[in-house]
């Protein structure tokens, strides 16, 4: 049976990073809609029009997903779950299929993260996306960490 490992967290906080290194220990296939983004998306997109191919992304890879799924194989979605709606909204999904899920919340602290995104954006690898202070604004208070009352496994990259 299938089990399919959700990742959550902030943006820079090493969701990736993390799903990439969990990949290569479980032998999951691994989901992240950033990556196709960058491919199929090579402009630049504006604030405003990021969720809308965020979301699409994520809707192609659920259904390649669920396909590997019915072959038995393990997942991984790197989507972020960054509301509680959202990670329900899967967690149902799953659970109606019979599967068992693990949720992974990478905590990082919001100076840290900063430092990290700086860093990283003066030499940016090809698999990210280069984010300004203005984006970084823009999106971050939209993220809800996971309530007490969410089943989650913390993984502290402070």
């Amino acid at each position: 049976m299938s089990k399919i490992y959700l990742v959550s967290g902030q943006i820079g906080s090493g969701k990736t990073t993390y799903s990439k290194l969990l990949e290569e220990n479980t032998g999951a296939i691994r989901f992240s809609p950033d990556e196709w983004m960058l491919k199929l998306y090579p402009h630049q997109i504006s604030n405003e029009e990021f969720d809308y191919y965020f979301f699409k992304c994520c809707e192609i890879a659920w259904s390649v997903a669920k396909k590997l799924i019915k072959k038995d194989l393990d997942i991984i979605l790197d989507f972020g779950f960054w509301t509680k709606t959202g990670r329900g909204n899967y967690i149902d999904k799953i659970k109606k299929m019979g599967l068992e899920y693990k949720l992974f919340y990478i905590y990082c602290p919001e100076e840290t993260i900063r430092e990290r995104i700086k860093k990283r954006n003066e030499h940016k690898p090809d698999d990210c996306f280069y984010i300004s202070d203005e984006s970084f604004n823009y999106f971050s208070p939209g993220f809800e960490p996971p309530a007490q009352d969410e089943t989650f496994e913390l993984i502290d990259n402070s």
